[in-house]
């Protein structure tokens, strides 16, 4: 249960509840906002600044020709999103960080994408970075060069140094993008993180979860981790309605797909699930799951992705919620999420259109009459099954609005049988 708001003031106090007997479903096409690393340096837009891109020309104005963050507005536009609003991230100069070992980890991921950003320096010789998404091996690592995961922060070098290391390189500060998010008076549907390092997924729910004291709502989209070596060792961290986890989040490039999947996202709106759903703009993810790694993602609540010709498929609308998570049982499809939501703010937004007027039943039944009208429009899209609405005296300077929405779920599974034998 979420209260919002509060009675100190006057204004709307509102409480979301979740209930076995009342489900929910979606609206409109959504509002996209992506947050990454952008070439702020090779690019017009200044980071932790919030720009609506609306073409790919200007993505790249604004980012960069290569950027990560210029890659994922332009797929998102291509899936059918339309305006996408995006966020560069600054860039945080890290200067002489120790290495000593043949492996290790950066105190500061993520970093930058782009390989020419981080610089290492081993016994007085600059190497050659490569970026690796997947497992790093020094068995792997040639002479002169060393292996990078910018999400992570891992290392690895062919040999450890024998006197002196140590690495430069660019630290990408998510934290101050997202209170940039959070101060911004925008509404966005979706936030798209870019990065899966888990410290950057947890300021990003953190972030969306604040936004929604201001009526603000949404989901966050992220990728579980570049590449997973041993998926059934994998185990999810996360239980909010609030944050959806995908796996693949990259291609065979390297490039994330986050783009692509809030792009459709945002795309279809709330009156189709993206069950099933393609992904036009990708046919080339880093792993093609199985169908028994399919399940087992889907059981620690991670939206698989399958990589196929076509373009890859989105398989499921999981959020993070987990079974023991009562207080938001009826939320652990993306769709259900949403379309609380939208009923949320329709609430919110015409019962405070009614703040300051005389106490009247007069009052009280337009109020009644004008959520309605915006709940019949929900039904109209097919969503939305039936609803109630109540709108009451509390006291003398108090009503109660009571709304119960049904909706239609997405159809998930079909079972057919098919009979040989005589057709009567």
């Amino acid at each position: 249960m979420v209260t919002i708001g509060n009675t100190t003031l006057p204004g709307v106090e509102t409480t979301v509840e979740s209930s076995r007997s009342v489900s929910v479903g979606l609206g409109s096409a959504g509002r996209a906002l992506f947050v990454g690393d952008g070439d702020v340096f090779g690019g017009s837009a200044e980071s932790n600044r919030i720009y609506e891109v609306r073409t790919p020309t200007r993505a790249r104005m604004y980012f960069g020709n290569e950027s990560p963050l210029t890659i994922a507005v332009i797929d998102a536009l291509r899936e059918g999103a339309f305006p996408v609003y995006a966020c560069a991230t600054r860039k945080e100069s890290i200067e002489s960080e120790d290495v000593t070992t043949e492996t290790g980890t950066l105190a500061q991921a993520p970093l930058s994408e782009n390989a020419a950003d981080t610089v290492f320096t081993v016994d007085s010789s600059e190497l050659t970075t490569i970026v690796v998404f997947g497992e790093l091996n020094s068995d792997d690592v040639g002479a002169g060069e060393v292996h990078v995961n910018p999400v992570t922060g891992e290392y690895a070098l062919d040999t450890a140094p024998a006197t002196t290391g140590s690495a430069d390189y660019y630290s990408l500060e998510y934290g101050e993008a997202f209170d940039v998010v959070v101060e911004d008076s925008a509404p966005y549907d979706f936030v798209a993180v870019l990065s899966e390092h888990e410290d950057t997924v947890v300021s990003a729910v953190d972030a969306v979860t604040e936004m929604q004291n201001n009526y603000r709502f949404g989901i966050v989209l992220a990728g579980v981790t570049p590449y997973l070596s041993d998926i059934n060792a994998y185990s999810t961290s996360f239980d909010s309605s609030r944050l959806q986890l995908v796996y693949p989040s990259r291609n065979s490039r390297g490039d994330t797909i986050i783009g692509s999947y809030a792009g459709m996202r945002a795309a279809i709106g709330i009156s189709v699930s993206p069950i099933r759903r393609r992904l036009a703009s990708q046919n080339d993810l880093i792993a093609s799951l199985s169908t028994e790694e399919q399940e087992f993602l889907y059981s620690e609540r991670v939206n698989p992705i399958a990589d196929e010709a076509g373009g890859s498929r989105v398989i499921e609308d999981i959020t993070t919620v987990s079974e023991t998570n009562e207080n938001e049982s009826e939320m652990r499809q993306g769709i259900s999420r949403l379309i609380v939501d939208a009923v949320t703010d329709i609430v919110q937004s015409n019962a405070d259109n009614f703040i300051g007027e005389l106490h009247t039943q007069a009052a009280r039944n337009a109020l009644q009459s004008s959520i309605k009208s915006e709940l019949k429009d929900l039904m109209s899209l097919n969503v939305v099954i039936a609803y109630t609405v109540s709108v009451d005296k509390e006291d003398s300077m108090t009503a109660s609005v009571d709304v119960g929405v049904e909706t239609t779920k997405p159809l998930r599974n079909i079972v057919a049988t098919v009979t040989a034998g005589d057709v009567n």
